[in-house]
């Protein structure tokens, strides 16, 4: 029986105290993995980046190639999000890899599934940055500020922290977008904000509620430009 080492991965602390992804991935899991196959299991809460950056994953690679074990993840994002870094932990493991998303996995079909992936990432970043372009050709320089012209004179530090605060929450919107054409959950978009410090217009911390209004919002301003 081939024996696995399993790697999960969540992107946050709140994720990672919560359950929430942890216990979707670890489902995946003992749905297509005999559990008495399972020789251990190893959980990351950090967002995806490089192997080095990854110590949870490191051990777990550290493992299964001391005793010859499969790695095993319930998705290949949980593992990494470019072909680069994919095909490097495929390698190093000698291609003693189990990902549930990907059925017969192989160098071929870890390349082109990895590839398919970062193109649709790029066409998002473009499609994107087209309707902005479009928008801003049509209207002018849309993000102005909301500071009225005559509060701005007063160059006050205060004034200029709103100004930030402001840029920052019309970045937000773009960030929430891009997020949901991950397919990302609104309560996991929510997260990922506070976690990178992130503060609503009111300043205090999102809600998924309020994601959710900010992508319907930023939709119909895109669909506006059509």
């Amino acid at each position: 029986m081939t024996k696995y080492v399993v790697y999960y991965r969540v992107s946050t602390q709140k994720q990672g105290r919560s359950g929430l992804g942890l216990e979707a991935q670890r489902a995946y899991i003992l749905h297509f993995l005999n559990p008495d196959s399972i020789v251990a299991e190893f959980t990351e809460v950090r967002s995806g980046g490089k192997v080095a950056n990854r110590p949870q994953l490191k051990d777990a690679m550290k493992l299964c190639n001391q005793f010859k074990y499969t790695l095993a993840v319930a998705t290949v994002d949980r593992l990494s999000r470019t072909t680069e870094d994919a095909l490097m932990i495929f390698s190093r493991l000698e291609g003693r890899l189990f990902s549930c998303d990907i059925p017969q996995l192989d160098k071929f079909t870890l390349t082109l599934f990895m590839a398919i992936a970062d193109r649709e990432r790029e066409l998002i970043r473009i499609r994107t940055k087209r309707a902005l372009d479009a928008k801003r050709r049509r209207d002018g320089e849309w993000r102005k500020s909301r500071i009225k012209p005559e509060d701005r004179k007063k160059g006050s530090a205060a004034l200029k922290m709103k100004a930030l605060e402001n840029a920052n929450n019309k970045k937000v919107k773009e960030l929430i977008y891009f997020y949901r054409q991950e397919h990302m959950s609104f309560q996991l978009i929510a997260d990922k904000l506070n976690d990178a410090g992130f503060l609503t217009a009111r300043n205090k911390i999102f809600q998924k509620t309020t994601v959710k209004r900010l992508y319907d919002r930023y939709c119909k301003e895109l669909n506006d430009m059509q």
